[in-house]
């Protein structure tokens, strides 16, 4: 307990060092650096490469690299440094396939079995961003939840993608805040076929603090042999911890 309390107490005193940063970067960006010829829309979207490392006592329990995307949506509130809007990613992992009997009985016909370990990540954010400037950097908090499940395919091994039966095995729910920071980088800016309206195209690079509660999960090594070589996963070997994560993400974010 007290190694995670200090790495949550160093990674947040870096956090706080953030806000500073982007004062900052507010003043050195100069009013008209970025003046407008048409009208930009208050939306932003973003699509992301998701890679989300565990940390605290989630890392004592794995060390299980996620990897997946995030979807992110918000409106850019006028005349002010702030967007308000969710977050959503996916991620796998661990991941690990099996040629196994079709049963006892058709030990001929052979299937792969495909094990997934796989959480969702469901947050609200808030996020203060400069609106104009080539480079846009941000801090963020966020609030919501974490959503963890195993589940196992069948697949006739003759053909790719014919699953035909699946389970999931274990799934939970774990309440989830954080923090973070970032920079969008514009790399394209141009009028819609809307006459008046435009678009702006950012490169967008990120890192995000999860404070995740307390969830049952398996992961990798769960995966137990019967006396026949036959995987299993039994529901004591699970794992039960805070699920804390360090998430960065790289991607196109798109303001119209």
């Amino acid at each position: 307990m007290t190694t995670t309390f200090t790495t949550r107490y160093n990674i947040m005193n870096a956090m706080k060092a953030i806000p500073l940063f982007l004062f900052i970067a507010l003043l050195a960006v100069p009013a008209d650096a970025f003046a407008q010829e048409f009208r930009i829309g208050q939306f932003q979207g973003g699509l992301q490469f998701l890679v989300a490392a565990p940390r605290g006592e989630f890392r004592e329990n794995t060390d299980d690299i996620g990897y997946g995307l995030t979807l992110d949506l918000g409106y850019v509130i006028p005349r002010m440094p702030v967007v308000v809007g969710g977050t959503f990613g996916f991620a796998t992992y661990g991941s690990r396939t099996f040629r196994v009997p079709l049963s006892q009985t058709v030990q001929l016909v052979n299937v792969e079995l495909e094990n997934s370990n796989n959480f969702a990540l469901g947050h609200l954010f808030l996020r203060f961003q400069p609106q104009t400037g080539v480079f846009r950097p941000y801090f963020e908090g966020l609030v919501g939840m974490n959503y963890f499940w195993t589940e196992s395919t069948v697949e006739d091994e003759r053909y790719e993608n014919s699953e035909f039966a699946g389970s999931v095995n274990l799934s939970d729910v774990a309440f989830s805040y954080g923090a973070g920071g970032g920079v969008m980088f514009c790399v394209y800016r141009g009028e819609t076929d809307d006459p008046g309206r435009g678009v702006e195209v950012f490169i967008d690079a990120r890192v995000r603090y999860l404070v995740g509660g307390e969830a049952e999960y398996f992961d990798e090594d769960s995966i137990v042999f019967d006396n026949q070589g036959v995987p299993q996963l039994y529901e004591e070997n699970a794992k039960i911890s805070e699920t804390d994560m360090l998430a960065f993400g790289l991607g196109v974010s798109v303001r119209f």
